[in-house]
């Protein structure tokens, strides 16, 4: 029972900050939270759960704090478009 709270609480809690977005128009109407929270919660845990399978097919080091923190600045970013109005979308980078 507590996880379906905690779920409502996060739900409830997006959904508080993409209203306050929307008013202060710097969020755009009819983002789904529970969608957003999803998208979240996917990019966060894919990356981390097979960060190990991803160096070894990038050929790259995916597990070092420089990847970790260029993953987040993509995560911040890819979210921070997804929920904008098209005429205040972030610049690039």
């Amino acid at each position: 029972r507590r996880q379906l709270a905690d779920r409502y609480d996060v739900v409830a809690t997006l959904s508080e900050i993409l209203e306050r977005g929307v008013r202060t128009g710097v969020f755009r109407r009819g983002v789904d939270p529970v969608q957003l929270y999803v998208s979240i919660a996917a990019l966060g845990y894919f990356y981390l759960s097979n960060r190990y399978t991803l160096s070894a097919f990038l050929g790259e080091r995916t597990d070092t704090p420089e990847a970790f923190a260029r993953w987040e600045a993509f995560i911040i970013d890819a979210v921070r478009r997804a929920v904008a109005p098209p005429d205040v979308l972030p610049p690039r980078g």
